[in-house]
């Protein structure tokens, strides 16, 4: 390559960059959004040749790998161990919800399933650059809510990178055989297990070691240079580049000096990373942007709903105020960094067209653009709707938001025991609903292939094969979902025992009472139908009443079933009966009227016992 190529190329990226920069900082908008107009000018306005294009490739896979390998430096997991309780609750309400989202809605715009995982996958972060820059300016929250804020986004890092791993396969899967898949896949889990089992004990150790003994200079060219060659390796079992970078950043987020590594790679970065921007930048075409507005606009809507319904039941359900609740999660609706990392890497793969790129990329411009307008005057609206509210509608909500401070209330006024037992059962509930997500995610995926399959080798049609992967689809959720529901009853009573004197006992909510008086089964059933019917599948709503109609049947004559064997237990209930008034003669002669086999009397004559006229069986 001639080095004026290169010179020119930086010369005319880096200025560009930062005049862009320098513009929107007058109107406080961080400099990332300088560093995307940049290179969407270039794209639009500007011929470059193709040794300059070569130029911006490298640099930009440098600056991605140097973005994430900072990114893995500032998550220390010791730390969050100790400080992320609550931050952990709110990433496992929000991170699931987020990904669902865009797998359901994704159908909406077009997309099919696995271009609605990835856009689920992309919703799922926020930015922490543009996050913390318009708090800053904002001087909203408390530094503890800025703090628990910051730790959400830093789970949504690493759950968006767990998706990334996951799905990156995926993407180059129409490249490989079965067994290629299956392999590589493989080789995927045992990287990352490797990485994090061995790498966070033994890295920590030797970055200490080193620098005890060599200056900040040399400290600073090994680290960089172990983050480059893990980038390496991840390339080789199939990963992204940037997977590798932000393990490794991980490894030594722990260490002694990490902070210190950070700050003196902060230049290097910063210049790598306006590389890598301008490059996601330059992939944008205005025609295709102006082209498409309304799905850019429908892409912004369903982000900042889905984003702010999702952060604010995260903080809520982890015992936050709703007002609390509100004002944190207008803070986040702001996509982060790994939507462009995310979509990018979609595009490189073909898994995104140019338009549905250009759409999602716009989409997140946008949502930093407008997050200081969205975020600004959050609770002031909430305090109006909250004045304003219709009585009945107010009251529905001091209800609900009742019932949950009765909730914990109860868990706190419990013993030990019941608490963990509580506890227990609400880790189970979580593991479900994630178990559920999974579920559905893989027959999402795997459905048509099923189908196609099984059309292949045994006949019949597709439209058979669909409804039957679609009835396997609703057994397969109808186990942790049942298992769901029993936890959720199960929590109640326990907390609604230990809390007698507490909010709950003052607020009577029907529409809780009813689900607790209402057959597991049937619930469960309702939820996994409810279930089918909004995922995409490629069927229409014929052929879901179809599997409605068989598991109803199925509904029925398990129902059947328990209706006869409640009818035995039934016929051993005396409950109804005056037992103080009765002596022991017709407490006898009660239980003998309601058994007619002579072996069952035995049995139950044997489990009699009268002690000072007191009755029990």
């Amino acid at each position: 390559m001639d080095e004026t190529v290169l010179l020119v190329s930086l010369a005319l990226f880096l200025l560009l960059a930062a005049v862009c920069s320098i513009v929107f900082n007058k109107i406080r908008l961080p400099p990332l959004i300088g560093y995307l107009m940049a290179g969407i000018i270039v794209a639009n306005f500007v011929s470059i040749s193709e040794e300059q294009m070569d130029v911006v490739d490298i640099l930009s896979d440098m600056g991605l790998t140097m973005l994430m390998f900072c990114i893995g430096l500032e998550i220390n997991l010791k730390k969050l161990r100790k400080q992320g309780v609550f931050a952990m609750k709110v990433a496992m309400v929000e991170i699931p919800f987020m990904v669902l989202a865009g797998t359901i809605f994704g159908g909406l715009f077009g997309l099919d399933s696995f271009q609605s995982l990835c856009l689920g996958a992309v919703m799922a972060g926020s930015s922490t650059a543009v996050v913390l820059g318009v708090l800053k300016i904002q001087n909203r929250l408390e530094k503890d809510r800025i703090d628990t804020l910051i730790l959400v986004i830093i789970m949504e890092d690493i759950a968006q990178v767990i998706v990334l791993s996951m799905i990156t396969p995926l993407m180059a899967g129409s490249a490989l055989d079965a067994g290629g898949l299956a392999a590589m896949v493989v080789s995927i889990i045992a990287f990352m297990a490797a990485s994090i089992i061995f790498g966070v004990r033994l890295m920590p150790r030797v970055i200490n070691w080193v620098s005890d003994n060599v200056s900040s200079e040399v400290l600073v060219l090994f680290t960089v240079g172990l983050a480059f060659g893990m980038a390496l390796l991840a390339s080789y079992v199939g990963l992204s580049v940037a997977i590798g970078a932000f393990l490794m950043g991980m490894m030594i987020a722990s260490s002694r000096k990490s902070k210190d590594i950070n700050h003196d790679i902060e230049p290097m970065k910063n210049i790598f990373m306006a590389m890598f921007f301008i490059s996601v930048g330059m992939e944008i075409s205005l025609v295709t942007l102006i082209d498409n507005i309304g799905l850019t606009v429908a892409l912004l809507i369903l982000f900042v709903v889905m984003k702010s319904l999702a952060v604010f039941l995260g903080y809520w359900l982890a015992n936050d105020t709703p007002r609390n609740s509100v004002s944190s999660a207008v803070s986040f609706l702001a996509m982060g960094e790994f939507a462009f990392i995310i979509a990018k890497q979609a595009l490189d793969y073909n898994v995104f067209s140019d338009t549905i790129y250009t759409s999602i990329v716009g989409a997140a411009l946008l949502s930093m653009v407008t997050l200081p307008f969205i975020s600004k005057n959050a609770t002031r609206h909430y305090d109006y709707m909250y004045e304003r509210l219709p009585d009945g509608i107010m009251n529905m909500f001091k209800k609900i938001n009742a019932t949950k401070v009765a909730f914990y209330s109860g868990i706190l006024n419990s013993p030990n025991k019941s608490r963990r037992e509580m506890l227990s059962s609400v880790t189970m509930s979580y593991i479900c609903i994630l178990l559920l997500a999974v579920i559905e995610i893989v027959f999402i995926l795997v459905a048509p292939t099923i189908s196609g399959w099984a059309f292949t080798y045994f006949g019949g049609s597709v439209l058979l094969w669909s409804i039957t992967v679609l009835l396997i689809n609703l057994f397969a959720l109808y186990i942790p979902t049942y298992t769901l529901i029993e936890n959720i009853k199960d929590i109640y009573r326990k907390a609604n025992t230990s809390n007698a004197d507490s909010a709950r006992g003052n607020v009577r909510f029907t529409v809780i009472d009813s689900f607790l008086m209402t057959h597991t089964l049937l619930i469960a059933l309702m939820i996994d139908i409810t279930i089918l019917i909004i995922m995409p599948n490629g069927l229409d709503i014929w052929e879901h009443i179809v599997v409605l109609a068989i598991a109803l049947v199925i509904l029925l004559v398990l129902n059947k079933r328990s209706l006869r064997k409640r009818a035995e237990q039934d016929s051993y209930d005396v409950e109804d009966e005056d037992f103080n008034n009765m002596d022991t003669d017709s407490f006898k002669a009660l239980v003998r009227s309601k058994v007619s086999d002579p072996l069952e009397e035995e049995k139950v004559e044997s489990v009699v016992s009268i002690d000072s006229g007191d009755m029990t069986r």
